[in-house]
């Protein structure tokens, strides 16, 4: 496995990839090549024998200075288990510690228990909300649509990357 910065020419394959694992046509915003050329450094790419098994796409906040945020992570779903998001995680806290954030944050929604779990799994805290679904401790209208979702913090350590950020 293989992994790289995403690069705004990867935004075709990702889509295809993306709408290929749902099952459905897979859109947003952070697929096109705006999102990338801004937050290069943090968006990444899992490879292997040039096809993608992952990616994850990130970047660090401007308005904390300390943290950084994790916006989405796909994985193949022949690949998931394997080790894919976590070495796509630790390279993007490799990343951003470099630049001095110690805190990442990231979401998902309620109902994705596997998610839940490998969040829990790779450290990240459930952060504590006045309200609970399931037993989960869940935001409500996160995203001031209606959506609710679980709220995630790590700390992490600055480390030394080799790369360019």
């Amino acid at each position: 496995m293989n992994i790289r910065q995403i690069h705004p020419e990867d935004c075709k394959a990702i889509i295809e990839a993306a709408s290929d694992w749902w099952g459905r046509p897979y859109s947003s915003d952070m697929f096109s090549k705006w999102y990338i050329e801004h937050f290069q450094d943090t968006c990444l790419l899992a490879e292997e024998d040039g096809k993608i098994i992952g990616f994850v796409m990130g970047f660090l906040s401007q308005s904390k200075p300390n943290e950084a945020y994790i916006r989405i992570v796909m994985v193949a779903p022949s690949r998931r288990g394997k080790g894919v998001g976590q070495a796509l995680y630790k390279e993007f806290f490799k990343r951003v510690g470099a630049a001095g954030r110690s805190i990442v944050r990231c979401v998902t929604a309620p109902a994705n228990k596997n998610s839940i779990e490998f969040h829990t799994r790779m450290g990240f805290i459930v952060e504590p909300q006045e309200q609970e679904l399931d037993g989960v401790p869940v935001c409500l209208d996160y995203d001031g649509r209606g959506g609710n979702r679980v709220l995630f913090k790590k700390g992490i350590v600055s480390s030394t990357y080799e790369g360019s950020l």
